[in-house]
């Protein structure tokens, strides 16, 4: 596949592909039990995502404590997609989200009711696959009616020294070689989707991940599709790459 298809991947075709993977299953297996089925599945992909993340950090030398897990983030919204205000700092670092890429994507199209619960786990499997020792409070999200979003990062510690050091951190080393791009992400979510809802669901489960891909194909190309499919070997327990 060419670059320029890959390039042309945001948080948005994530967001979507999760949301058209969760309506199918709930449309062959109910709410009640597609829900706890892919919760399952946001766990495993999330805790994979946080396993990386760590191995990237010792890779480069560095603890795994929350600071660092903040500055290993895999991800970045593009411009105007995020809106976010660090509220406090120190010892606990509390963030509010008023805006992101995923909620924006969801509420357009009556989407919110199959992937609210995303929200609710996301976050701490990252953490708990990067270190099972963190900890971050998931206390509201706009996906369950709160008017925004907050997390609390525990023992984040974002001193005036510490902010500078993240900061420096998130542009420097590891920088930009952290991120991950969002065909990688998207592949990835697919990937692992798929195989947790296949061990859960057999045959309906397959069957779901095909007319989530068929969706996801038909609002973004055949190409983009091949993308999403092409990702199917990849080895995402290991790095891509070391810095």
């Amino acid at each position: 596949m060419s670059n320029e298809s890959r390039n042309r991947f945001t948080a948005t075709h994530h967001a979507l592909l999760f949301a058209w993977i969760s309506r199918a299953v709930a449309t062959r297996v109910g709410k009640e039990r597609g829900e706890l089925v892919m919760r399952k599945a946001v766990r495993r992909y999330g805790e994979e995502r946080g396993r990386r993340m760590a191995l990237r950090a010792q890779a480069n030398g560095h603890g795994l404590s929350m600071a660092n897990y903040i500055a290993y983030a895999e991800w970045q919204a593009g411009a105007g997609e995020m809106e976010q205000r660090i509220v406090e700092k120190f010892p606990h670092a509390r963030v509010h989200v008023h805006r992101c890429p995923w909620h924006t994507a969801w509420k357009g199209d009556d989407l919110i009711q199959y992937v609210r619960f995303y929200c609710l786990e996301i976050d701490q499997a990252l953490v708990r696959g990067f270190n099972p020792e963190l900890k971050v409070d998931v206390n509201s999200t706009q996906t369950n009616g709160g008017e925004r979003c907050e997390f609390v990062f525990h023992n984040a510690n974002l001193t005036l020294f510490n902010t500078l050091s993240l900061g420096y951190s998130k542009a420097i080393r590891p920088g930009r070689r952290a991120l991950m791009s969002w065909d990688y992400h998207t592949g990835h979510l697919y990937k692992t989707m798929g195989k947790v809802i296949a061990e859960e669901l057999g045959q309906t489960g397959r069957e779901a991940m095909s007319v989530a891909l068929k969706e996801f194909l038909n609002c973004y190309g055949e190409e983009a599709g091949g993308v999403v499919a092409a990702y199917q070997d990849k080895d995402f327990n290991c790095l891509p790459r070391l810095t």
